[in-house]
């Protein structure tokens, strides 16, 4: 219960919105120059609130990833410390972000031990948790609370019930949090060790014996705190335990005749927990519509109406993070198909001015062909998802427009498996990376430039390869590239701005599932690669 308690409380910390908000933000110079950031911005007094009516929440802190300074809270004379590098470089921080499946961890910390705190003056049971952006899957923090080891200690006591017995309750990497009693030596180092500790919690043995002692095990979860109680086989508990076997066979027998019945009360009572059950199961799974009918009034009620009101608060936070930031990106999409380049209307449209001015050439009816086709092919009918055999021939008309103004200057080959022609990608995936090797590649350049582009199939996989022969980029600039704000190169070259509007497009529908790199010399030219999740026609 203590432990539920506590870990409740460091949700309500890791999910309150002003929180969340303050660890979200970019602006943090100037946050950080308000004395009172936490208390007026973050409801920390709240929190401290809480602190001094539970009274066995010691210390709270939070370790912002974006800069913002820390919030350090402690109330027995013990102290954090403040450099989040020192605290980042600690093992536990380390084995919370890197090792434990649910981001968090239970440690008994002695007074004077180091770890977190810069001074602690008393033994404490401390509860360490990554603070999770749920929407982006981004960590935003580090969560380190500090309880009053005495509870722990006394629960353990209340349970010990003779003097060769002992309790022991050992976290899941096989710490000792708090026990009581006695315990064989060679009994306690086996229950810390690996071999106990990373067994399964649901098939570990719940009783068993080891060497001349009984040992019985309750474990609630995968993460949770397991508790041991040691008993010595042949003391009088363990007698008492043989003498009442009968008894229980006789009562087993009596009730086998009432079995039926058991199993009808049984299901009464246990129905609404397998909704629950089923409804949390499900929503592990990604189903966020997940909603419990709530028919009583006891703790079951209780839980269904808690975990109704997480669906809904988890589906808001989604809705407000997720759902607007797809429309953000569909919105800049919009805008960039509504965008061509002024200057290159402006070039195309003067070329084609001197060509009709100096001579009746055909090649004009071509190029005006290719430019009302690249005008067909960017807007599509609106649809966001086009074949790679129409983005090609978006970067064919574009090439050819481009060849008009750039003559000998410019050599371009496109060499595109025809089998990949009617799989589905995104539209303006690959024409802005062509338009960018142009624009910023070539105009500048007095040499003839080459451009090639390549594209096949490899497994369940789509390589594209975009290489040209252009004034090339630095690291740095590459680099620039990603971290620029989509503000300020909105106001630039649509090429540019482009290339990371690409990235987030594909950030959006493909997640982690493809690969985008941009390798490029001063001098030598840039080769842009790019490799998509093939999908066929049926998208």
């Amino acid at each position: 219960m203590l432990q539920t308690e506590i870990k409740d409380f460091s949700t309500y910390i890791c999910i309150n919105g002003d929180i969340n908000a303050l660890l979200k933000t970019t602006d943090c110079s100037s946050k950080n120059q308000n004395a009172k950031l936490w208390l007026e911005e973050a409801p920390m007094q709240i929190i401290q609130d809480m602190m001094a009516i539970k009274g066995n929440i010691r210390t709270v802190a939070i370790y912002p990833e974006n800069g913002i300074r820390s919030y350090l809270r402690c109330m027995d004379g013990s102290s954090y410390i403040a450099n989040k590098k020192t605290v980042q470089s600690t093992k536990t921080y380390k084995d919370v972000f890197t090792k434990c499946e649910n981001g968090m961890m239970w440690k008994s910390v002695s007074k004077g031990y180091g770890d977190t705190f810069s001074t602690n003056r008393s033994d404490k049971i401390v509860l360490y948790r990554k603070i999770v952006d749920l929407a982006h899957k981004k960590n935003l923090g580090y969560l380190v609370i500090g309880t009053n080891k005495e509870p722990f200690t006394r629960l353990c006591e209340s349970i010990v019930d003779g003097d060769e017995t002992g309790i022991v309750v050992i976290d899941k990497n096989g710490g000792e949090i708090a026990g009581a009693g006695k315990i064989n030596k060679d009994v306690h180092k086996y229950l810390l060790s690996k071999k106990f500790v990373n067994q399964k919690y649901n098939t570990r043995e719940e009783h068993f014996s080891y060497r001349n002692y009984e040992i019985i095990c309750s474990q609630m979860g995968l993460n949770s705190s397991i508790i041991c109680k040691v008993v010595p086989k042949y003391s009088m508990q363990m007698q008492a335990y043989d003498i009442a076997y009968m008894p229980i066979l006789l009562l087993v027998g009596m009730l086998a005749g009432l079995l039926p019945l058991l199993v009808i009360i049984s299901n009464i009572f246990t129905k609404p927990l397998r909704q629950v059950s089923e409804a949390i199961r499900k929503f592990a799974k990604g189903d966020f519509n997940q909603q419990v009918e709530v028919s009583t009034s006891d703790e079951i009620g209780e839980v269904a109406r808690c975990f109704n009101k997480m669906v809904g608060d988890i589906e808001k936070l989604i809705n407000e993070n997720y759902v607007i930031t797809l429309k953000e990106k569909e919105s800049e999409l919009a805008a960039l198909q509504s965008q061509i380049n002024p200057h290159f209307l402006y070039n195309t449209l003067d070329s084609l001015y001197w060509q009709a001015t100096e001579a009746g050439d055909d090649d004009i009816a071509e190029s005006v062909y290719a430019l009302s086709q690249l005008f067909k092919l960017v807007l599509s009918k609106g649809q966001g998802v086009i074949t790679v055999g129409q983005e090609i021939e978006l970067v064919a008309r574009y090439l050819q427009i481009q060849k008009m103004r750039f003559s000998k200057r410019l050599n371009y080959n496109i060499s595109v498996d025809e089998n990949i022609n009617k799989a589905k990608i995104p539209k303006l995936i690959i024409q802005p990376f062509v338009e960018n090797a142009i624009v910023h590649g070539f105009e500048n350049v007095s040499k003839p430039c080459e451009l090639n582009l390549s594209g096949k199939r490899e497994g369940e996989f789509l390589h594209f390869e975009i290489e040209d022969t252009g004034i090339g980029m630095s690291k740095d600039q590459i680099q620039e590239i990603w971290k620029q704000e989509t503000d300020k190169y909105a106001k630039q070259r649509i090429g540019r701005y482009a290339i990371k509007n690409i990235k987030e497009r594909l950030e959006l529908k493909y997640g982690d599932k493809f690969k985008l790199e941009i390798n490029s010399k001063i001098g030598v030219g840039t080769t842009v690669i790019l490799i998509l999740p093939y999908e066929g026609e049926e998208v």
